[in-house]
């Protein structure tokens, strides 16, 4: 099946503290500059996995953009419909991860993709229509989400929800989605309450016609729906955690593959519990040794 990932691409700015973060204060760390972005880094994950994927994505001109489109002809990407600004810049996200690699706090700048209108994919219907699934991030304004999903709601949709934020605009369309992928506290701020049972908070989400919810907790068990029931799993431990960025797109990624691949949904989970724990490896967004070899072992 054909997938299309639309949605962030930007430059990841990654501080990693070597002690435990001391607030208000300057920490002693490594800090790097990485390529990032949730549809990115699927969209990645998934080509390195061998599927027939594209990415659609927000690109500026100036020198971070210029690496962007290098990186991807060099990789292999397929990318060639995605939108180049000639005026405002490409994304970039800049966070701080403590001594464990966990996250800390994190600001970023989406200008450009939260510009986006619904006339730009509009215009790209004969485009999108070649593909059966769709990979949204909510980084994309609520407007143009909304388009998007209502327009191709036929086919499958997949959606991460980003941040507490950006999640929220998905409230009206969760309906229409096949697929969602939240941390804990996204889910909070989609039910706006506080988590106290998150198997009793899946449930109330399913009440919204969403069919699949898939819902990590850092280091605790992930908790997903499949066939009328809720279940918990335990995550893989990396054998080292370097960082957490980009792990929660790799559990994504690799239960899109299972799907894919006619997986039940148990056992795509487990395939992107193992590409998370592989991602968690390396200190970038991506493992770039990842491979469908290596989840499926």
């Amino acid at each position: 099946m054909k997938i299309l990932c639309i949605g962030a691409t930007n430059k990841d700015i990654i501080g990693v503290s070597y002690d435990a973060v001391v607030i208000e204060d300057s920490n002693p760390g490594r800090v790097q500059m990485k390529l990032g972005g949730v549809a990115k880094n699927i969209a990645e994950n998934l080509f390195r996995l061998g599927e027939d994927v594209d990415l659609l994505t927000f690109i500026g001109k100036d020198i971070f953009g210029v690496d962007t489109v290098d990186y991807f002809e060099t990789l292999g990407l397929p990318f060639t419909h995605s939108y180049i600004d000639d005026l405002r810049p490409t994304g970039i996200y800049m966070a701080v991860h403590g001594s464990s690699g966990e996250l800390i706090a994190a600001i970023n700048d989406f200008s450009l993709i939260e510009s986006i209108e619904p006339s730009f994919f509009s215009s790209m219907s004969e485009y999108i229509n070649q593909f059966d699934t769709i990979v949204l991030d909510t980084n994309l304004s609520e407007k143009t989400l909304h388009y998007i999903i209502e327009t191709y709601k036929e086919k499958r949709i997949i959606c991460d929800g980003v941040s507490q934020i950006k999640v929220n605009r998905l409230k009206h369309v969760l309906k229409y989605v096949d697929l969602l992928k939240v941390n804990k506290q996204e889910l909070s701020s989609l039910l706006s309450q506080k988590n106290d049972d998150i198997i009793m908070d899946v449930k109330r989400l399913l009440e919204t016609g969403v069919k699949h919810v898939v819902v990590t907790n850092g280091k605790d068990a992930i908790t997903y729906n499949t066939e009328g029931r809720i279940y918990q799993t335990l995550i893989f431990e990396p054998s080292e955690i370097k960082s957490s960025a980009g792990a929660g797109d790799a559990l994504l990624s690799g239960i899109i593959y299972g799907l894919n691949h006619g997986k039940s949904m148990h056992e795509a989970v487990n395939l992107g519990k193992k590409a998370a724990s592989l991602t968690m490896e390396v200190d970038q967004a991506c493992n770039p040794l990842l491979s469908k070899v290596l989840i499926e072992e």
